[in-house]
């Protein structure tokens, strides 16, 4: 199987030209079935990148293959000038609701990586709410994880996808389970932090008022990419013609 992912540095170029990813070729078989063939994908830094198609369409293989999770054959090459983290929210979080859990918890146990009752709460309160804060949730830190609602939940996860910050963010499908007024409320969010952070985000999603609103580039594929330009020349009638071919 040949994978061929590379790293590189460069200064060259300015905000909104210069590329942060870039896929070329990239093919993935799962199972002895084909779901992607040939997907070339430039990514902008400071950009958000909306991925479009289908269901079944490869986007959260796409997704899942930049993240190295999945084998694949092709080349994905990052130029990161820091770090190189790569944040990532998924669709979905299976998890026992039942647990017992609060966000602070969840967060003391990702930060220290040592049990929570072995002390050391009190030093972790102030960082914990800086980071929630990132996303407006701060006042969620007391609430189990299994009683938040589909919008406070995603809120939680990007607070942890942002800490500490990326190069870039992952999103598969950020509005999912969240209703209409959180969906808003998670958009306009997501452009705040690509102004204040300079973030730059690849998100999947199948809500086109939502592409329409936040992203700078849109992708369309299916198992190939079939469409890519910039999100200003689309109207809502593009977006959905282009998923439906």
């Amino acid at each position: 199987m040949a994978v061929d992912v590379e790293k590189a540095d460069t200064g060259l170029g300015s905000p909104g030209d210069e590329p942060l990813l870039k896929i070329r070729d990239l093919s993935v078989t799962l199972k002895g079935n084909r779901i992607l063939r040939g997907v070339d994908l430039q990514v902008r830094k400071g950009n958000i990148h909306a991925l479009i198609g289908p269901n079944g369409a490869g986007k959260t293989t796409l997704i899942r293959s930049i993240t190295g999770a999945i084998p694949h054959r092709g080349l994905i090459r990052f130029f990161f000038r820091g770090n190189g983290r790569i944040g990532y929210v998924p669709q979905l979080l299976e998890f026992d609701r039942s647990m017992p859990i609060t966000v602070f918890d969840f967060f003391y146990i990702m930060l220290k990586r040592t049990p929570i009752f072995l002390g050391g709460k009190r030093r972790m309160r102030e960082k914990i709410n800086r980071i929630l804060a990132a996303t407006g949730c701060e006042h969620l830190m007391e609430r189990r994880i299994g009683d938040l609602s589909g919008g406070e939940l995603r809120r939680v996860l990007l607070a942890q996808a942002l800490e500490p910050k990326p190069e870039l963010l992952l999103l598969d499908e950020p509005a999912s389970n969240i209703d209409e007024v959180g969906a808003r409320r998670f958009e306009k969010m997501l452009v705040e932090l690509k102004k204040r952070q300079g973030l730059t985000i690849l998100m999947v999603s199948h809500y086109m008022q939502s592409v329409l609103y936040v992203a700078d580039r849109v992708t369309a594929i299916n198992g190939r990419v079939i469409y890519e330009g910039d999100a200003q020349e689309l109207t809502l009638s593009d977006l959905l013609k282009t998923i439906a071919t």
